[in-house]
């Protein structure tokens, strides 16, 4: 596919404009993984289906390959995704370069989503990396989104507090959400209470946010932001019972149009 087949995003309004409205009336929607239903995970066919359906932030998973190329993939392994059985971290742009996604597409550089979409879209993209990893992802990121222009369109997502301060400290004006990772709600609060000022999402998994945590998130200065929804009851009580900020979603068009009907 062409750049220019590459679909625009409606109505597209700046970061900086949805971050700061961000709210229960008027939440974001972050396209997770792109349309993963009906079409392989981080495709762009998926990046297509989500935009038509309505999102103006698709995700990029990025991992870094052993010659320091950014990969967009859930996983690093590439068995599930692809059906080989390849490691990203582990092998060369050479190697990776003759992967096709299950759809026929190959399996793309995050340089090739810039590419292709540019800037009729925005991005929400997170680092990963496994355990005990450095942040050479972040910085490589970091790199590609000045490389490529993109500052100002797109939030970062990250895991990793070091990571999150490598980041910022290189593009100080991307805003950030911060994947939190906790068990219960007394260590949940402790994360937003020591996290640092300048992020702008705490993200939990929606079955785990609560009333109390909503409330101190918003105390210290944060978005919220839940994933991962599947179903109608995972829409609702997003948001209308605790009323996130934005969410990412499996299923753009019903997220769309649920928000519209109820809000």
């Amino acid at each position: 596919m062409s750049a220019a087949a590459a679909p625009k995003a409606k109505n597209l309004t700046s970061v900086t404009q949805n971050v700061n409205h961000a709210s229960p009336e008027t939440p974001i929607i972050f396209s997770h993984r792109g349309s993963p239903y009906n079409n392989p995970d981080h495709s762009f066919s998926g990046y297509n289906r989500a935009i038509k359906d309505g999102t103006q932030y698709i995700e990029q998973d990025v991992w870094l390959s052993k010659d320091n190329k950014l990969y967009v993939s859930h996983d690093d392994n590439l068995k599930k995704s692809t059906g080989s059985n390849i490691t990203i971290s582990k092998s060369t742009s050479a190697d990776l370069d003759k992967v096709k996604l299950r759809n026929g597409e190959k399996l793309h550089q995050l340089k090739d989503v810039f590419n292709r979409y540019g800037k009729k879209v925005h991005y929400i993209i997170e680092t990963k990396k496994n355990a005990g990893d450095n942040t050479d992802t972040e910085k490589a990121l970091a790199k590609e989104i000045k490389k490529y222009n993109m500052k100002n369109n797109l939030i970062m997502q990250d895991e990793s507090i070091p990571g999150i301060k490598v980041f910022h400290k290189s593009l100080k004006n991307v805003p950030i959400l911060w994947l939190l990772d906790s068990v219960t709600e007394r260590q949940y609060s402790e994360e937003i209470e020591n996290a640092p000022r300048y992020i702008k999402f705490v993200s939990i998994r929606l079955e785990q946010w609560t009333p109390k945590l909503i409330k101190l998130a918003h105390k210290n200065g944060f978005k919220t932001n839940g994933w991962i929804i599947n179903t109608y009851n995972d829409n609702y009580n997003a948001l209308n019972t605790l009323k996130l900020d934005s969410v990412f979603t499996n299923n753009t068009k019903e997220t769309a149009h649920l928000i519209d009907k109820w809000k």
